[in-house]
């Protein structure tokens, strides 16, 4: 039973950090805060996280990197058509909104693209290692993505004569891209993402 309170205690600690550095830059959240907020003594959060770093890294491993390790974790993935790799990758986009959107309280009127987006900048500068990583899992989703774009083109779904490895990289473009500009706004539009997506695929779509 010691392991499970304990688990739930480190659990609880995380998603708090979680809220706290969405919405403040690392270096304006003290420990202490959490502990007052958790009613924790400073013994219980040291035995959990002895450093807000290894605090920051476990906050980025749960809700960043594993995040991303599982949008498209699926074994027969790649057996999709592309229509539906598209629908299924902005579903996925919109349930970790859904999710991230848990942690930010609706009157404090934050942008959730924005502060995500920002928790990844922290990230790089403070999680050693991160870049590699977030790299790594980017790669991976590529890779992933053309092979799916070379079975449409086996199949006859689009047309044979699309460049993959510049069609995989504009797709991404075109996430980041919308990403970004949605970020400046008030947040990423999971609509206007689906409509772009749509876009390039009907422009390659077999007739």
């Amino acid at each position: 039973m010691k392991g499970t309170k304990g688990s739930e205690t480190k659990a609880l600690i995380r998603e708090t950090a979680f809220k706290q550095f969405l919405t403040k830059n690392y270096s304006m959240v003290p420990l202490k805060d959490i502990e007052k907020s958790l009613n924790l003594s400073r013994g219980c959060m040291s035995y959990h996280y002895p450093t807000k770093q290894e605090l920051l890294v476990d906050v980025i491993d749960v809700y960043i990197l594993d995040v991303q390790r599982t949008k498209h974790s699926s074994d027969n993935i790649v057996d999709i058509s592309l229509f539906d790799y598209f629908n299924q990758y902005v579903d996925n986009i919109a349930k970790a909104m859904d999710r991230l959107s848990q942690f930010i309280l609706p009157e404090e009127n934050i942008n959730g693209t924005r502060a995500y987006m920002t928790l990844i900048l922290q990230a790089e500068k403070y999680y050693p290692g991160f870049h590699q990583l977030l790299c790594e899992i980017e790669k991976n989703e590529m890779v992933q993505l053309k092979q799916i774009i070379i079975n449409a083109q086996k199949n006859g779904e689009i047309r044979s004569t699309c460049n993959t490895d510049l069609l995989v990289q504009q797709i991404r473009l075109v996430f980041l891209g919308k990403s970004y500009q949605d970020a400046l706004k008030n947040g990423l539009d999971i609509n206007g993402l689906r409509e772009q997506l749509y876009f390039i695929y009907f422009l390659i779509k077999n007739k």
